[in-house]
């Protein structure tokens, strides 16, 4: 081993890790001066190949065979791993094998390592790097590269083999990257000093043309939509502080219209893809704004719109809890008590499952203080029973919470099944008195219409063509209209 060099010889298919075999070259090679990583894509044009390979395989203290994910001939492997172990008997064999595949019958008999990148750096890069009696040198390769750079590099090599090398990314819709390195984010006054870079712009969500700025200046600029608020900005905050804490952050529900050119009606939602971490730090945030087909809550004013809510909060619980967790479950097992003797790791799924689905929608009432004001759309004897179902409804979401923490599945049910109940009456209750206040807000159009009702009727007595106002009897009654009537300016 002359001048304290390593050189490693990489066996692949070029078929399938052409690429790859590039890529880790690139990589091993960066990390230290004295390594040599010769791949066949590098033998000069005119040269015999196979003298080429036979000769640097000879040199090799090391061979690095880069096992293809697919079945295919690997005669050629064999070839190589052949020659290696005949010309070096001290050297080291490599195999790097994809996860879940099976180890092909010519490296049976080698300890293999698994292309993920834990195993990678465990396997490869830090002993390559750092034991000398790995490399067979009296010194390590470089004992100064950090645990952060390797594990970067395996990062990269995972990658290559699974054949992503040199992508290029393009994002169709918009994105905002939150920088966070050095930065206490559960401090607002640090939050608000976060760079924040907008890959694509904003153009679209905020009809802002800016490509990087402060977290600071991001508030002040949703700030300026009036009507709807900043209440995404504040809830990618609180998940921004969630996530600074170690604790899942909370499922995204706010949303806001589209400000730019093009986008009259979209409906917007930022949602958090990814966060990096070094070590347990977080260092970036980054959140996609994904256009949702319907607004967020579309609703009438007070207390029609009071109603509306809490019977959209009932038909959530009732189609997306009770229903699937509780009435199918019984029914598909002939009987209630059937279901408890499902075994445990399955009752904890459905527990997980139920809690899971009402934290969704709890986060829904929450968001739009729905039970603060649906008392005062009822009168008399009727808002009472309200004030008696919110309290009933409180106490069960207590129940269900504390058996679930004990994982006590036969009350968990059991307080589904009271849910259940509970759900049936005031969906009742509430669709009476959303008919009422259906009614009552028909009686004040008709009021309001009714100058242009008859103003509209004295026009077509007088023989001017117009088309008719209908406020009852929709759809139009061809009597009263046709289709040139309704055309006509």
């Amino acid at each position: 081993m002359e001048n304290n060099r390593v050189s490693i010889f990489v066996s692949h298919k070029v078929v399938s890790h052409q690429s790859a075999a590039r890529r880790i070259k690139e990589l091993l090679e960066s990390r230290a001066e004295s390594l040599d990583v010769d791949i066949c894509e590098e033998i000069p044009a005119g040269d015999q190949w196979r003298n080429w390979i036979n000769k640097r395989i000879s040199c090799a203290e090391i061979l690095l065979v880069l096992l293809p994910r697919a079945t295919t001939d690997l005669t050629w492997l064999g070839v190589e791993i052949g020659r290696f172990q005949s010309a070096c008997p001290n050297g080291r064999l490599l195999i790097l094998n994809p996860p879940s595949q099976p180890i092909p019958g010519i490296v049976q008999d080698i300890q293999v390592i698994e292309t993920s990148r834990d195993m990678l750096l465990d396997k490869l890069l830090k002993p390559l790097y750092r034991d000398p009696q790995f490399v067979g040198l009296a010194n390590p390769l470089n004992p100064r590269i950090t645990d952060l750079d390797l594990r970067r590099d395996a990062e990269e090599i995972e990658q290559a083999l699974l054949g992503v090398v040199d992508v290029h990314s393009e994002l169709f819709g918009e994105s905002l990257i939150v920088e966070t390195a050095e930065l206490d984010v559960t401090n607002s006054k640090d939050l608000d000093r976060a760079l924040v870079l907008a890959p694509n712009g904003c153009r679209r969500i905020l009809d802002w043309n800016q490509f990087s700025f402060s977290w600071k200046e991001l508030q002040a600029r949703a700030a300026e939509d009036k009507g709807k608020g900043t209440f995404w900005v504040t809830e990618m905050e609180q998940v921004i502080v969630e996530a600074a804490r170690r604790r899942t952050p909370r499922v995204m529900t706010s949303t806001f219209r589209g400000r730019g050119p093009g986008v009259a009606g979209q409906i917007f939602r930022p949602q958090l893809e990814c966060v990096d971490f070094v070590e347990s730090s977080p260092v970036r945030y980054r959140f996609f704004f994904h256009e949702v087909l319907v607004p967020e809550l579309v609703r009438g004013p007070e207390r029609i719109g009071d109603v509306f809510n809490l019977i959209r909060i009932a038909a959530r619980v009732r189609w997306e809890v009770l229903n699937p967790f509780l009435v199918k479950l019984s029914l598909e097992n002939d009987a209630y008590h059937h279901s408890l003797k499902m075994s445990q790791s399955e009752q904890g799924e459905i527990i997980g499952r139920v809690i899971r689905s009402l934290r969704i929608i709890e986060q829904e009432v929450e968001r739009h203080n729905m039970l603060d004001s649906v008392v005062n759309a009822f009168d008399g004897a009727d808002r009472k029973l309200v004030v008696d179902l919110l309290r009933e409804r409180e106490r069960i979401h207590d129940a269900i919470t504390t058996a679930a923490q004990r994982e006590d599945f036969e009350n968990f049910m059991g307080e589904l099944m009271r849910a259940l109940d509970l759900n049936c009456g005031a969906t009742e209750l509430l669709a009476r008195r959303f008919l009422e206040l259906v009614r009552e807000d028909g009686e004040r159009v008709e009021v309001m219409l009714r100058p242009v009702r008859n103003m509209t009727e004295e026009i077509r007595k007088s023989g001017i063509r117009c088309p008719p106002i209908q406020t009852k009897g929709w759809p139009v009654d061809a009597a009263e209209g046709h289709p040139e009537d309704l055309a006509t300016p």
